[in-house]
């Protein structure tokens, strides 16, 4: 007997009500809205947005230079939002801390192929060596900071 997919199943039965994807966390939502299209326009923002004064021609450019960056995601949306400066750790470590410390995490499973948080993960471990939830989207700006 053959098996059937959970997928084909709950669209098997139109009289059933088709199971719902899970909802997005708010700040996904946040991200994906400052985020935009992801057009250079928008990486150009972002860079601004973390204080960069150069004009960055490429993204390629601009990934390069998250690469000294670190930053907590959800605070640096908060202080855009707000129209604060943004705060940068000094390290990796100093990021990891303070994010494991505040729980202001970013959900690593979120992140679309192209975004410039796939440059900005930083891996952060909870003591005992394992992953919290695998890592936070610590800017890698250097480093956000993302779970």
């Amino acid at each position: 007997m053959a098996k059937k997919n959970k997928k084909a199943r709950a669209t098997a039965n139109p009289s059933q009500p088709a199971v719902e994807a899970p909802q997005k966390k708010a700040i996904v939502v946040e991200w994906e809205k400052y985020m935009g299209h992801g057009e250079l326009e928008d990486w150009q923002r972002l860079m601004r947005d973390l204080g960069f004064e150069e004009d960055f021609s490429s993204k390629s450019k601009c990934r390069k230079a998250l690469k000294t960056v670190w930053v907590n995601i959800p605070d640096f949306l908060r202080a855009v939002k707000q129209g604060h400066p943004v705060h940068h750790f000094q390290s990796q470590s100093e990021l990891a801390l303070y994010t494991k410390r505040s729980k202001r995490f970013y959900p690593r499973d979120n992140i679309e192929k192209h975004s410039p948080l796939k440059q900005l993960l930083a891996h952060i471990v909870a003591s005992g060596g394992k992953g919290y939830g695998g890592s936070a989207l610590v800017v890698r700006m250097g480093g956000l900071s993302l779970a």
